[in-house]
């Protein structure tokens, strides 16, 4: 595969062959990092290329760079999921060849170097430097290696600090807490898994994220959507330290939240919930606030969207993200929100006046688009509580902890 790409100064560098990697980098500079992807081989993702690829897995959520690779595989103007899923079933190598060829030569700030390894990493301070096995050296803030076996971890580790890693958890075993600090998550075996902000933290050295480790499914077709995800997941991270010039450490979780959610990563694993549906994001973002229940802990992969909202199960998370509302739930103790309750309550934390009451009546089937007539004695459904509180409380731009605690 011959790729053009002009030169610039890298500031990330990305190490690896295969989807993770492709992601990794394609992610970065797309997030205005320039970066150089090093590859060992001398044609990018040559073991998807060379075969008919088939992914029956993660047909319900799909999102981010792997539905990129499909909609340019397919070259369709539209995002219909439904298309999307029967052409993963069954994808040709060369159109899949010819949609990798065009989505790298589109990125400018993307140097492509191949058949080339790794021979030095000097991790700094400041920067890492790099030494090719060309003799190329770079000087980068961050990088991802993303070879299976974390090749360059021999480099800047006097021992093996990789001890065996820490299981990869379903969605239905993260805690509501550290579902906050959620950035990847991918369907296997009709698992569900979800990776936080700590599982990437603790995979890395300094500004160097890896991989290894962080692969605990079966390497063939059916994980690759698990691990295209999990790769734009480091390259985003990698390139927030690149972009910001600062550590792992510092890393604002809803800044690199929302830079994945800018390039439509799906953090959200409810399997009803529709990513062409009209208030998508909306819902996305509560669930990254874990202000629901996720599927009233019956099923954790539902959202059921039309039942009712118990008052009692949201008022603990609302306290936290906002102070005033504690005097709203002094007498709310038991029950579901009724639309007008919950507009009271929306007023009580963003400051707003019986203004809102009529700006949702008028805006109720035209622009929220909800069914029924406008009723201040409607019981909501989880579906509008998401979307009201999404619109008019933005409770998503409430900062939170590494560890997914609310910050006020």
């Amino acid at each position: 595969m011959q790729v053009k790409a002009k030169e610039v100064k890298p500031t990330l560098l990305v190490y690896g062959d295969g989807i993770e990697a492709f992601a990794a980098a394609l992610q970065a500079v797309r997030s205005n990092v320039p970066t150089i992807w090093v590859s060992t081989k001398s044609t990018y993702l040559e073991d998807l290329t060379k075969r008919r690829i088939s992914v029956t897995s993660n047909s319900r959520l799909l999102g981010g760079i792997w539905k990129d690779i499909l909609i340019e595989t397919g070259q369709l103007k539209g995002k219909d999921d439904s298309l999307l899923v029967a052409l993963q079933r069954d994808m040709d190598p060369q159109l899949l060849r010819n949609a990798i060829e065009r989505m790298l030569s589109k990125e400018r700030n993307l140097t492509l170097i191949q058949t080339a390894g790794i021979t030095k990493v000097v991790d700094g301070k400041k920067d890492v430097t790099v030494t090719l096995s060309n003799k190329r050296k770079y000087k980068v803030r961050a990088m991802v290696d993303a070879t299976e076996g974390g090749d360059t971890r021999a480099f800047v580790v006097s021992t093996d600090v990789f001890t065996k890693p820490a299981r990869v958890l379903s969605v239905a075993e993260i805690e509501a807490a550290k579902r906050r600090t959620l950035v990847s998550i991918g369907e296997y075996a009709d698992v569900v898994y979800g990776y936080t902000w700590s599982d990437l933290f603790a995979r890395r050295v300094s500004n160097i994220f890896y991989t290894s480790g962080l692969v605990q499914v079966g390497l063939d077709d059916n994980s690759l959507p698990l691990r295209a995800n999990l790769g734009q997941a480091l390259g985003a991270a990698a390139g927030y330290c690149s972009f910001f010039k600062t550590t792992a450490d510092k890393v604002d979780m809803r800044k690199l939240q929302t830079e994945l959610l800018t390039f439509d990563a799906r953090l959200l694993p409810w399997l009803d919930v529709s990513s062409s549906d009209v208030h998508f994001k909306s819902i996305q973002k509560i669930y990254l606030v874990s202000l629901l229940p996720a599927g009233e802990e019956q099923n954790p992969l539902v959202f059921s969207g039309e039942t009712p909202v118990n008052i009692d199960r949201v008022k603990e998370v609302f306290n936290s993200l906002y102070s005033r509302s504690q005097l709203w739930f002094v007498d709310k103790k038991d029950g579901v929100f009724e639309l007008k309750e919950l507009l009271a309550l929306i007023k009580q934390v963003s400051f707003r006046g019986d203004e809102l009451d009529r700006e949702v009546e008028k805006e109720w089937s035209r622009k929220l688009k909800f069914e029924g007539d406008y009723d201040p004695n409607h019981v909501v459904s989880r579906y509008e509580f998401a979307v009201l509180v999404d619109r008019y409380a933005d409770p998503y731009a409430k900062a939170v902890d590494v560890e997914g605690k609310i910050l006020r």
